[in-house]
C-alpha cells in the first residue's frame, strides 16, 4: 500500500513539469494557427518564462523532489531511479497531464502557479501518508 502511495506522490511531483510543458505546447500551437489570439494571451497574462519562481518550482519538483518518494517506495540504486524518473517525466507523466488539462484552454501564469502548488501539496500529502504506513 505504501509503495503505491509513494508512486502516486512521485507522479504528483512530476505533474507540474508536464503541465508546464503542455502549456508551452498549446501556446506554440496557438502562435502558429492564431497569432492574434496568441498576442492577446501574451499581452494579458505575460510571458510564461518571466515567472522565475514558477520555473524553479516546476523543475525542482519534477527532477529532484520526485526522487524522494521513488527512493522510499521502490528502493533501487540511485542511478536507476534518476533514469526512471527522467523517462517517466518525459514519456509517462505528459499523458496524465494531458488528460487532466481541459481541452481548448491554455492556463495563464497565475493558474499554472496555482496548479503547480496544488500538485506539490498533494504530492507531499501522499508522501506523508505513505510514510506513515511504512
Amino acid at each position: 500500500m505504501s509503495t503505491l502511495l509513494f508512486i502516486i506522490s512521485a507522479v504528483l511531483f512530476q505533474l507540474p513539469f508536464a503541465t508546464y510543458q503542455d502549456t508551452i505546447r498549446r501556446f506554440k500551437r496557438m502562435q502558429k494557427y492564431n497569432p492574434d489570439k496568441a498576442f492577446n494571451y501574451e499581452f494579458e497574462s505575460g510571458k510564461l518564462s518571466e515567472n522565475t519562481l514558477l520555473l524553479f518550482l516546476v523543475f525542482v519538483s519534477g527532477f529532484i523532489i520526485a526522487l524522494i518518494p521513488l527512493y522510499k517506495g521502490i528502493n533501487l540504486h540511485w542511478l536507476v531511479l534518476i533514469i526512471s524518473n527522467i523517462i517517466c517525466l518525459y514519456l509517462v507523466t505528459p499523458f496524465i497531464a494531458f488528460r487532466l488539462y481541459p481541452s481548448e484552454l491554455i492556463y495563464d501564469r497565475k493558474m499554472l502557479f496555482t496548479k503547480t502548488v496544488l500538485y506539490i501539496v498533494f504530492g507531499a500529502i501522499f508522501y506523508v501518508v505513505g510514510n506513515s504506513f511504512k
